[in-house]
């Protein structure tokens, strides 16, 4: 099967040079490029064909390669054959020299040189258009022969093949290297095997499968384990290995790099957020050094890095700083010739950042989904459009009146004022005006802020949520969205809230070949199939893997605790106690974890107070990565006192984190987790209510419990593993909670703080000692 190569990516490959663009002025140049490419298609007559799909097979330095693509414009008349290449520009097209893009010239010269081969025409005329939004344009025409322009498509696809061969010399390396892979470990976990299974087999078979497997289970290595084995049968092309969490990064590059340790050949990119990324610290990719000349020097070290297999965050930083490149631009590259890409959701998903060089067309790589649970609300935000009129007031007010921006903002705040009577409202159709106002301010601030202004990043930051409000506007579907309009004082904020993004991640999905989401909370199983477009009817598979652990090994209490809002204040001191039994019974490290920071507060006043004989630790909001890794690192092995962790339930501490061994003996967790009443979740509500309760639980009670699921599973992380977990809510004994308990949990319910005491002694007077 030949390789496929765009010829515009041939074109680029040939003659590859320049700096790289600000993200805002890519996003519109590719607007005016569409709207600029069919003002002229338009304006053909019928002699001319446009957007004719073009593709070729040829067979270079042993390599078979099929060039393909789509003409701007063909004519074919009386014998003769014309091919015009259509390029914008923001230029007066007078003053583009003949010369001066000699990669627009190689993409029409390959048409050309496609159709003389295949139609047989011995001469064609080749001609570039150049047309600015202003109307001007300007036609640059040369005329070739078909031997000419064949031997110049050779010349172009010259250094692409060699690449390509770059690429099969290390395929040659990988396939055997993966076909004698072995499990990286000494023994599969039970139902280990099983999950690596079901992955192999949705990747062989471009399926989709949610697997539910406990926290421990090893789900990391069983994943890639399944997809590499069906990477090495050549049944997909590369594996993408989604995570929320940087410790869900680091699993996949440690097992990895355990797979390396057993004689495995495979390249793995891991792509860190831009914003971390960023050398200069700023974003400012107009005034940043190592976005100016970038393609200039940036082939060198793409052929540089394929002496390399791991590709993280400070590998890349290395490479990237030696040679004056973007490390964010450079992981995208880097990730185009990997066989396994480590990175966040948004990469695959969201349509602002998504890898377009992937994603825009079917391929047939596999998705594995880490922590599955967590996607769908991720989808929403991805897709969610909002302008806010108190923070545009802001901006304008900074930048002043003299300012040459400071009337855009203004027309903008006239379509965002509330007038006297105004309410807030919750809409099926989304309201014109504003996606009106935000095209126009769109047009104002496109191209007209100074690199060195002032509020250079917040003006940037405005245009690019002006272009996703219009293009969400575009988009919207009462089916899958609502308009949530609300007062800011004499303003309005207003919101396209994606409500059900299923569908959206339905057609992500059937751009790729295969897809995993594995998570240790995806109960129920039919709640999250939907919000994961899993179609069992199509084929697509559900699985529920046991917990591999001895039972005995965990103990599980429930304290009948009243944890509701009213009731807080004088149950606190309940709460306490009952947390105290816990830390009491043996010395070690614990976590308490609570629903909100205001009762984590209250709580963590009261504990310390009533209990000053235990070491106590608090989380705070907007921890930098330093101050968590200390927060971690508190959890030391074989301590000899009483450490206690005050932490959110669904946040960082909560989930994701591995504390094997005597790290952590237990875990409270207060409440049964519903996240606080808030506009989002009663529009999700109602949208999903079906008169018997559903909207409610779909909005409240499954996220809450899988927040409880996630930090109950900070417990028990290996087979040697031993700890408690304490539930305090008397809501954990309705039927509903008792239905999405796992079944190793079995759980018994205390009368009070000194029976669970007891229990929990007993507990560990059977345990042996950690070694």
């Amino acid at each position: 099967m030949p390789y496929s190569v765009n010829v515009r990516t041939v074109a680029e490959f040939a003659f590859e040079g320049g700096d790289l663009a600000a993200d805002y002025s890519a996003v519109e140049r590719m607007r005016e490029g569409m709207e600029g490419h069919l003002t002229l298609q338009r304006q053909l007559d019928s002699s001319w064909r446009t957007e004719e799909p073009q593709a070729i097979d040829v067979r270079l330095m042993d390599i078979d390669i099929r060039v393909q693509g789509r003409v701007d414009a063909v004519r074919r008349h009386a014998g003769a054959l014309t091919i015009e290449e259509i390029k914008t520009t923001r230029r007066n097209p007078a003053h583009i020299g003949a010369d001066e893009f000699p990669v627009h010239w190689a993409q029409a010269e390959m048409y050309a040189a496609m159709i003389c081969k295949k139609e047989g025409y011995s001469v064609c005329e080749v001609a570039l258009i150049y047309y600015n939004i202003n109307g001007d344009r300007a036609r640059l025409s040369r005329t070739y022969t078909a031997d000419r322009l064949w031997a110049l498509l050779i010349e172009y696809l010259s250094p692409y093949a060699r690449w390509l061969m770059a690429m099969e010399e290390w395929r040659g390396k990988f396939m055997p290297s993966v076909s004698h892979l072995r499990f990286p470990f000494e023994n599969y976990r039970d139902g280990q095997r099983q999950m690596a299974k079901n992955v192999y087999v949705a990747a062989r078979d471009h399926r989709r499968v949610m697997i539910e497997a406990p926290t421990g289970i090893g789900k990391t290595a069983a994943a890639l384990f399944g997809a590499l084995k069906a990477m090495g049968e050549a049944r997909i092309s590369a594996i993408f290995y989604l995570t929320a969490r940087t410790t869900g990064r680091r699993s996949a590059e440690n097992a990895l790099e355990i797979m390396r340790a057993q004689g495995l050949s495979v390249r793995s990119v891991t792509i860190t957020a831009k914003e971390k990324a960023c050398i200069p610290g700023d974003v400012n990719c107009r005034m940043c050094p190592y976005s100016a000349g970038y393609y200039d020097r940036r082939r060198a070290v793409l052929t540089m890095a394929l002496q390399m297999e791991k590709l993280g965050a400070e590998e890349i930083r290395a490479l990237a700083e030696e040679h004056e490149l973007c490390p964010f631009e450079l992981s995208l590259d880097l990730a185009e010739n990997a066989d396994v890409v480590i990175c966040d959701y948004n990469y695959v998903f969201d349509p602002r950042v998504r890898l377009i060089r992937f994603f825009t067309r079917k391929s047939s790589c596999v998705l594995l989904v880490d922590e599955a649970h967590n996607l769908s609300e991720r989808a929403r935000d991805m897709l969610t459009a909002e302008l806010s009129g108190r923070e545009i007031a802001r901006l304008r007010r900074d930048i002043g009146k003299n300012d040459p921006l400071y009337p855009a903002l203004t027309k903008m705040l006239k379509a965002l004022k509330a007038g006297e009577d105004f309410e807030d409202e919750v809409l099926t159709r989304a309201p014109d005006g504003v996606a009106i106002a935000a095209d126009e301010l769109m047009e104002a601030l496109t191209d007209s802020i100074p690199a060195g202004h002032p509020e250079y990043r917040r003006l940037v930051r405005l245009l690019l949520d002006a272009a996703w409000y219009v293009r969400r506007h575009g988009e919207f579907s009462e089916n899958e969205s609502r308009a949530v309009l609300e007062k800011e004082g004499r303003l309005i904020r207003a919101r396209l809230m994606c409500v059900d993004p299923a569908n959206h991640l339905d057609k992500c999905l059937k751009k790729v070949g295969g897809a995993v989401f594995f998570s240790a909370t995806l109960t129920p199983a039919e709640f999250y199939a939907r919000q994961l477009a899993i179609r069992e009817d199509e084929g697509d598979a559900l699985l529920s893997l046991a917990s591999p652990f001895p039972r005995e090994n965990q103990l599980t209490l429930l304290l009948r605790s009243e944890t509701r809002y009213a009731r807080r204040e004088e149950s606190l001191g309940d709460i306490c106690r009952g947390i105290y039994a816990m830390v009491s019974a043996k010395n070690g490290n614990y976590i308490a974890c609570f629903p909100s920071y205001a009762y984590m507060n209250m709580a963590f006043e009261r504990f310390q107070l009533m209990f000053p004989d235990v070491h106590l630790l608090k989380q705070r909001p907007g921890m930098t990565d330093m101050e968590r890794e200390a927060f971690i690192s508190e959890f030391q092995p074989g301590g000899k006192g009483r450490m206690l962790a005050f932490i959110a339930l669904g946040g960082v501490f909560a989930e994701g984190v591995d504390l094997p061994g005597d790290r952590l003996s237990g875990a409270a967790i207060v409440s049964v987790g519903i996240p606080l009443i808030c506009r989002e979740r009663e529009i999700i509500r109602e949208f999903t209510d079906d008169g018997e309760g559903a909207g409610y639980d779909f909005a409240y009670t499954y996220p809450g419990f899988r927040r409880v699921q996630q930090a109950a599973g900070r417990v028990i992380r290996t087979e040697t593993d031993r700890g408690v977990v304490l539930l305090m809510d008397d809501r954990f004994v309705q039927e509903k909670y008792v239905q999405l308990m796992p079944a190793h949990w079995n759980v018994r319910v205390m009368p009070d703080a000194s029976a669970a005491s007891a229990a929990i002694k007993r507990f560990w007077a059977r345990q042996r000692p950690f070694p």
